[in-house]
């Protein structure tokens, strides 16, 4: 499923290059409100969508979503994590291993790093990255598929700051499609944790959850506001900026009643979805 060769040749000595990185959740919401949120439109600001290996691990039993990420109207790249991510890297082992690490800080994963945090990284096994992900996160085992809880997470938000420090000069901006906000706060602990990673943290990482969709829809008029209570059924945390009439601004994280983020759609000016 390695796709470093693909990548390599689509963006190297590209400008401005637009990437959507897609998760499980954000895949089952747009393919169960196709109708309301045509790929047309949901698509159309990307240049290429990115899934690794261990999102689609978690969707590829359900012929439906299949099909729907097939006919997504861009560049679609399935990229493997033990296959591509190291090229990813520059092949800086190094770099990588503490990368995982940093944005991994679930029990079972530092169980692992921490079985070979005294091992000179030359005398790692080869197929560590593979090794990880079957020892380093909780895995649940169906009839119809194999689960491992955060792997998906960690996936994405790896291949975002890879994607960043080895294509700086390629790449406009990333964006997460995620409504899972503990990725949110995982982002900030890699932005915090790793300036010794030596890691370009440049051009912008945002997200496309649930709520910026919903947002930016009813603003270019793909629904109405009246439809937002049946795709909304839950509270959600949300962050937000408003601005006010003096210039000046404010950034906001509540947990959001879905009346509340409607009335807050009525106003696009006021305000912006960040999450």
């Amino acid at each position: 499923m390695g796709s470093y060769r693909d990548l390599e040749g689509d963006l190297r000595g590209k400008s401005n290059v637009k990437i959507l990185i897609l998760d499980t959740g954000n895949i089952q919401f747009l393919y169960q409100n196709e109708q309301l949120l045509p790929k047309a439109k949901m698509f159309e600001a990307y240049d290429m969508v990115l899934i690794p290996s261990w999102i689609y691990a978690e969707y590829e039993h359900h012929s439906g979503k299949v099909e729907y990420v097939s006919s997504i109207p861009s560049s679609v790249y399935f990229v493997d994590e033990s296959e591509d991510y190291l090229p990813l890297s520059g092949f800086k082992e190094n770099m990588l291993f503490n990368l995982f690490r940093i944005a991994a800080p679930f029990s079972e994963s530092q169980k692992f790093f921490n079985r070979y945090k005294s091992v000179d990284m030359d005398d790692l096994p080869e197929d560590w990255i593979k090794l990880y992900y079957e020892h380093g996160f909780f895995t649940r085992v169906t009839d119809t598929k194999t689960t491992k809880k955060n792997a998906g997470e960690v996936s994405i938000l790896t291949l975002a700051f890879l994607l960043l420090n080895h294509y700086p000069s390629e790449i406009s901006n990333i964006s997460i499609a995620t409504s899972d906000y503990g990725v949110n706060r995982l982002k900030n602990k890699v932005l915090r944790d790793a300036p010794g990673l030596n890691l370009s943290f440049a051009p912008p990482l945002s997200f496309l959850s649930k709520d910026v969709i919903l947002f930016q829809a009813i603003k270019s008029g793909i629904i109405l506001p009246d439809i937002i209570t049946s795709l909304r059924t839950n509270p959600k945390t949300t962050n937000f900026v408003e601005h006010f009439s003096d210039g000046s601004s404010t950034i906001h994280e509540t947990v959001l009643e879905t009346p509340d983020f409607i009335e807050m759609c009525s106003e696009p000016d006021r305000y912006t979805i960040l999450f």
